[in-house]
């Protein structure tokens, strides 16, 4: 389920055909009981018809049907919070897919004493999105979706080398050679606005094994660790994709963070996608000796997809 949304509330992963979902929630109540929250979770939303229930002094179990969907929930409680693991799926798909359920239902682990998990292993092949910022190969990326890998290559151009890191901002410098009719990026001028284009090369499972640029919605809010996020987050494959604004002025690099899926109960989620301002990518290309000196700001011919490939 590589379909990722979330907010403050929780996460859903989606399967590429919306035939799979999972959702982990968690909310504040006054005075929570399973039995109470049981009755609760049966009426919403709305339509749902339960034929099967457990309720425990410590968790509650619901299925039954949600719409055209078969659903799987349950959900547990401490002190004033509620934290509900839920999963919705196809009836086509119910030999495949609820024996997993159960085990899943099984395994969920609602309020782990310490951190039980942190962000997964990276992917044996990783996609995602470079910019070209020179018309000599130069293309600044993601770091840690271009780290630790055997072979690395943007397609249409072969391998590039990875020539330069920048481990405070995970920014990372790669070179392609002898590539001509390079459309690189105009990364000059300041931007004015808020609202932004990100423009990247989603995932291949992401648009049915497609290489397509394209470009989403987002806003950018400063956090108080000092990082910038994006939000909503775009699709996998979107690190190290454009930002710009509204009047195509380059914003800066937009980068994903592997999800923390396990903590402490007071735990707060991490931005899940920031934005490296324009003048660190700027700053990270001229030590470098980049010459950045476009005029193009069409940042769909400028953004390429990078292939990590690890053993």
């Amino acid at each position: 389920m590589p379909q990722l949304t979330s907010d403050a509330s929780g996460a859903k992963w989606t399967s590429p055909t919306g035939t799979v979902q999972v959702l982990l929630t968690r909310r504040k109540e006054a005075s929570p009981t399973t039995a109470k929250l049981a009755e609760q979770e049966k009426k919403e939303p709305a339509g749902r018809t339960i034929d099967y229930t457990v309720v425990k002094p410590d968790f509650f179990v619901l299925s039954g049907m949600q719409g055209l969907k078969k659903f799987y929930l349950r959900g547990t409680l401490k002190g004033d919070e509620v934290r509900i693991l839920t999963i919705l799926y196809d009836q086509a798909m119910q030999t495949t897919v609820e024996p997993v359920v159960i085990a899943m239902s099984s395994a969920f682990n609602a309020f782990p004493s310490g951190v039980q998990a942190g962000p997964p292993p990276r992917k044996t092949v990783e996609y995602s999105t470079g910019v070209v910022v020179s018309d000599d190969g130069a293309i600044v990326a993601d770091r840690v979706a271009t780290g630790d890998c055997i072979a690395l290559t943007i397609p249409g151009y072969g391998g590039a080398d990875r020539v330069a890191e920048d481990k405070d901002h995970d920014l990372a410098l790669l070179r392609i050679y002898g590539a001509r009719e390079l459309k690189p990026l105009n990364i000059a001028g300041r931007a004015t606005q808020t609202a932004l284009d990100i423009t990247g090369i989603a995932d291949p499972q992401n648009q049915g094994g497609g290489a397509a640029a394209s470009s989403v919605k987002a806003s950018v809010a400063q956090l108080g660790t000092g990082d910038q996020a994006l939000s909503p987050p775009p699709a996998l494959g979107f690190s190290g994709a454009a930002a710009l604004d509204g009047g195509g002025k380059f914003v800066g690099i937009a980068l994903l963070k592997p999800v923390i899926v396990a903590g402490p109960a007071n735990a707060s989620p991490p931005a899940q996608a920031t934005l490296v301002p324009a003048d660190t990518v700027r700053n990270f290309l001229k030590a470098h000796d980049v010459n950045a000196a476009s005029e193009s700001a069409d940042a769909k011919a400028a953004v390429v997809r990078v292939i990590c490939v690890r053993k």
